[in-house]
């Protein structure tokens, strides 16, 4: 076997182990809680593709991740078909309504790309609080009738868990091919990229509705975790939230997000059930991460671990100006 794969039996095993971990003896108690930190973690992959990919930052994509939970709801109440499938079916319909709507709102840049998803979203989640026929309001769907699979701790667990990894390793797939270095290479510079032939909107407006798409498998699923829909999933402080996962975990990487959405979710309701300032606590990890990691946790590597202070700035300016490169080629 090649040197650079004897990495791969021992990183299957660990991968095997991460979804049956279950069975093998972890506590209910410990089970549940990781099972909400792995969907926030898919929420976090699905916004990574918002700011990593696109370099576009948007305040309203939690509205994505309350259309999954409303959207399977809904759809169960109705038709009483698997909740898996409803999650798939929800998911194919909310890629090409976001296709729709982000074309709309790319046509502006910047902070104010930013604030009409955040209007939209706004609207969304006071039309869902006021549709109470509809959505039951303030109070949420309750006795959502779920497929027998997801009444399992164990399954409940193990469904977002291989999720999240095939999620990861395919978008890591994803940006190392053609079409991935198009994206980056629209995000850094759409000039450029349009005298190869490749449109700026259309191409961030494809990615952003996969974005939307992910982040309705993870609401569909976190429908699944709580058993019940509720309108705060679509607040700001959702959107907000998912924004400092994707920070914390840098936005350069697709594991970062990932573990930082597992992470940020354990750590706040550990907080929660331990001090009234529990925001305040979550601010200075915020801090931290800024002041000692600005790249994120994506940004830990072997090099920069180990390089001294002064050269880890010299590693990443590099390293970017290769990528570029790279892009730039792939381009022509």
């Amino acid at each position: 076997m090649p040197r650079n794969r004897l990495w791969l039996p021992p990183l299957a095993l660990l991968a095997i182990l991460y979804v049956v971990w279950p069975w093998l003896g972890g506590s209910p108690f410990l089970v549940n809680l990781i099972t909400g930190g792995v969907i926030w973690g898919i929420f976090a992959v699905s916004y990574d593709l918002v700011l990593g990919w696109t370099g576009e930052i948007s305040f309203g994509h939690a509205l994505w991740f309350g259309a999954g939970i409303y959207g399977v709801a809904l759809l169960v109440q109705a038709t009483h078909i698997d909740t898996m499938l409803a999650i798939l079916i929800v998911a194919a319909i909310t890629a090409p309504l976001s296709f729709l709507v982000h074309i709309i709102s790319l046509r502006l840049r910047g902070a104010y790309f930013a604030m009409i998803t955040f209007a939209i979203a706004e609207f969304a989640y006071l039309l869902v609080q006021n549709a109470t026929a509809l959505t039951g309001g303030t109070n949420g769907l309750t006795g959502i009738m779920l497929s027998p699979y997801f009444l399992d701790p164990n399954f409940l667990y193990a469904i977002p868990a291989a999720l999240l990894l095939i999620f990861v390793l395919g978008l890591r797939a994803i940006g190392r091919s053609r079409s991935g270095r198009i994206v980056h290479a629209v995000r850094d510079n759409p000039t450029r990229a349009a005298l190869f032939g490749h449109n700026e909107v259309l191409v961030k407006g494809i990615t952003l509705s996969a974005s939307s798409a992910l982040a309705a498998i993870a609401g569909g699923l976190y429908l699944a975790y709580q058993g019940m829909a509720f309108p705060d999933a679509m607040s700001s402080n959702t959107g907000f939230m998912v924004l400092l996962m994707v920070v914390i975990g840098g936005a350069d990487s697709i594991w970062g997000p990932a573990v930082a959405g597992i992470g940020l979710y354990l750590l706040e309701n550990s907080l929660t059930s331990t001090t009234a300032h529990w925001s305040l606590w979550l601010g200075v990890v915020y801090v931290l991460v800024v002041r000692f990691l600005p790249n994120g946790l994506g940004g830990l590597g072997p090099r920069r671990l180990w390089a001294p202070r002064g050269q880890t700035a010299i590693l990443h300016e590099g390293a970017g100006q290769s990528r570029t490169k790279v892009r730039e080629s792939n381009l022509e």
